[in-house]
């Protein structure tokens, strides 16, 4: 039982210090903090090019607009979101 929760405590500890470490990330030749990660429901969908058959996932955002999900590193250039766009 000991074992376990030592075990458990160490998982915590590495994954919080994980998490700490991600505070700031580098893109586009600019360095970027990153708020507090906080669980949300979001309405999620996938969609696919009808010529090229294509996918990607994409969020449906309170203002009523979708956003785009996609990796940072497949992006060309920094993206600019409105504030009014932003997933707060």
């Amino acid at each position: 039982m000991t074992k376990a929760l030592l075990l458990a405590g160490t998982l915590v500890a590495t994954a919080s210090g994980y998490a700490w470490a991600q505070q700031t990330f580098t893109a586009w030749g600019h360095t970027f903090t990153v708020s507090e990660f906080a669980p949300q429901q979001m309405m999620v969908a996938v969609a696919t090019d009808t010529k090229t058959g294509r996918k990607f996932n994409v969020l449906k955002l309170k203002n009523g607009k979708m956003m785009a999900v996609a990796p940072i590193n497949s992006m060309r250039g920094m993206p600019e979101t409105s504030q009014e766009d932003m997933i707060q």
